[in-house]
């Protein structure tokens, strides 16, 4: 399959390229047995999980930052954004200590010292970091109820949205002021769809935010 230059796969090193390949293994091989990703993914990991994980790059500041990966389940995007942004510290905040086990496991074997995991709610997390991600996390007015705590003064959320979201259509969805903060959030969108199955990706700030940290 001939993949969009927009994923981000055509800026990677070949020890990058190693290291993400490396990776899809641990998914196929614990990931899956453990049930960290579902087995009606086995033959479509690099795809639906990697290259879809690589599309926020286009979604973060250009100079280093601290990233949150918010409900990180598999590491998933944060494992394929720490391969593809060394510059950047990852936190991956997970709830499930299984599963926070397995990202204890990736970062040791993957050698990615810009990692950490934080087994904890993301309600109850004490990560505080210039972009939150959120992938499969919840619906984008909770998802930014969670993720906006944690984010430093003009900071903002990386939200995977799905391929049904209004967001294609040029409104956000879902309760506004109540439900997204005050005055709802403003957005954009950063990073489109690159196969049938997915939905953009949504930059999600405060309306008015202040200077751009990059």
């Amino acid at each position: 399959m001939k993949l969009d230059h927009r994923s981000g796969l055509e800026r990677l090193s070949e020890a990058q390229h190693d290291q993400l390949s490396r990776f899809e293994w641990l998914l196929r091989t614990k990931g899956l047995p453990l049930g960290l990703v579902s087995q009606g993914d086995a033959t479509r990991l690099w795809e639906r999980h990697i290259v879809d994980s690589l599309r926020a790059l286009s979604c973060l500041p250009k100079a280093p930052a601290k990233i949150l990966d918010v409900g990180s389940g598999a590491g998933l995007p944060g494992i394929p954004v720490a391969i593809a942004r060394g510059d950047c510290s990852i936190f991956l905040i997970e709830p499930r200590a299984r599963r926070a086990a397995f990202l204890e496991l990736v970062k040791e074997a993957l050698a990615l010292p810009n990692v950490y995991v934080e087994n904890a709610r993301a309600e109850d997390s004490v990560c505080r970091g210039n972009v939150a991600m959120a992938r499969a996390l919840a619906d984008p007015a909770r998802a930014w109820r969670l993720c906006h705590r944690l984010l430093l003064p003009s900071g903002w959320m990386v939200y995977f949205a799905g391929r049904s979201s209004t967001f294609t259509v040029g409104r956000y969805p879902g309760p506004g002021a109540d439900e997204a903060g005050e005055g709802g959030p403003g957005w954009e969108i950063c990073a489109p769809a690159l196969f049938p199955s997915q939905g953009p990706v949504v930059k999600i700030f405060e309306a008015e935010p202040s200077v751009p940290i990059d």
